[in-house]
């Protein structure tokens, strides 16, 4: 009886460390911001207007913890305002509720009074605005990412067009994910849209991607009711976010170091020492509390998941900084280039090379530092 207990004991404290783990993992990974936008108009405060907005936005959060998408409309005869939410169609439940919570907390902070704005993080969409939109195409691009180049592979590149084409092939569903290999893809469009704009819309944003992604790693094309993604997964630059050591480092940082810490975890609890240690204080053997030695240790693994996460959000911002400082080398580089060699008269051609390394941009992999894009 003692052994079952300890052993029911055991399996608790693992099955919440994993779980806890696995929050950090989903979430952190969802509120990825990609972009966001503010309308140039504004409404003044304490008008009817704001109380429309502030009641669409509660609206809305409510509405995330039962769909994955939805759209509501306030006084449209007077001072109206239009919204909607759409999370991505893996999305669970709580997980849609929370992104939708910070997505709307960013437009709160970000545009305070504007009349409209949208923003896309990786897990949800949110749009609101004082005229209506709903059912409307937008095929405007709002923020495109490549990765590197991976050069003329053709088998790589077969893939790709594989994986696109399966996105894009009219299965009648808003949200489509696959995979082809090494590739991975995945593609979603607003449902306010009708299946056959949807099509229209992922059509248009994968021609685009393929032209200006051409032989990249990966690739992100964000349209404004739509976006189609794919990644290399067997790409080393694709997993470690560039060549240079700083960016391996940095590339997923957050997860590697997550999947380190549940190896200690594991490592720590299954040890002999440390079984003993977790047996007799979850057990309560020796007739001590074990409520404060678990909230102890317990409290330990989450402070030290939190560092290792602000350590890679620290690494990222490094690495983007030397991307930056490599990027204006560069150009200056080139720029003495084309100096020199036009002083014969004779034709410049700038030199091809690899475009600078970003983050992988897969929501079905975890990465901590997306190349954001941000237009206010």
């Amino acid at each position: 009886m003692l052994q079952q207990s300890q052993s029911l004991s055991f399996l608790l404290l693992l099955s919440l460390i994993m779980f806890s783990v696995s929050s950090v993992l989903s979430v952190s990974t969802a509120n990825s911001t990609i972009y966001i936008q503010c309308s140039q108009l504004n409404f003044t405060s304490t008008t009817p207007y704001e109380s429309n907005v502030d009641s669409l936005f509660t609206s809305l959060i409510d509405s995330a913890s039962l769909y994955n998408f939805n759209k509501f409309e306030s006084s449209p005869q007077n001072d109206g305002v239009y919204g909607l939410f759409q999370c991505r169609g893996d999305l669970s439940s709580p997980n849609c509720k929370d992104c939708v919570v910070n997505a709307v907390s960013q437009l709160k902070t970000t545009c305070p009074m504007s009349t409209g704005g949208q923003i896309q993080l990786d897990g949800c969409f949110v749009k609101y605005d004082n005229t209506t939109f709903f059912g409307a195409q937008e095929k405007t691009e709002v923020c495109k990412r490549c990765g590197p180049s991976i050069g003329y592979n053709s088998d790589v590149l077969n893939r790709v067009d594989e994986a696109l084409a399966y996105l894009v092939g009219g299965n009648g569903q808003y949200f489509r994910g696959g995979s082809f290999g090494s590739i991975q893809g995945v593609a979603q469009c607003v449902q306010d849209l009708s299946l056959s704009d949807c099509q229209d819309c992922l059509s248009e944003a994968c021609g685009r991607l393929r032209t200006e992604c051409e032989t990249s790693t990966w690739g992100d094309m964000y349209l404004g009711k739509c976006y189609i993604r794919y990644a290399d997964q067997g790409n080393e630059d694709t997993a470690n976010n560039g060549n240079s050591s700083s960016n391996k480092s940095s590339g997923g940082g957050g997860n590697n170091n997550i999947v380190k810490w549940i190896g200690y975890i594991i490592a720590a609890v299954v040890g002999a020492g440390s079984l003993t240690f977790a047996f007799k204080n979850c057990c309560n053997i020796n007739g001590t509390s074990s409520k404060s030695q678990f909230n102890k240790f317990y409290n330990k693994v989450i402070k030290n998941l939190k560092k290792d996460l602000e350590g890679a959000k620290k690494e990222a911002e490094t690495a983007k900084s030397e991307a930056k400082s490599a990027k204006e080398k560069a150009e200056k580089a080139a720029k003495q280039e084309k100096e020199e060699s036009t002083k014969d008269g004779s034709m410049y051609y700038l030199p091809y090379g690899p475009p600078m390394p970003m983050p992988p941009p897969c929501p079905y992999l975890p990465h901590s530092n997306p190349n954001t894009c941000y237009y206010l």
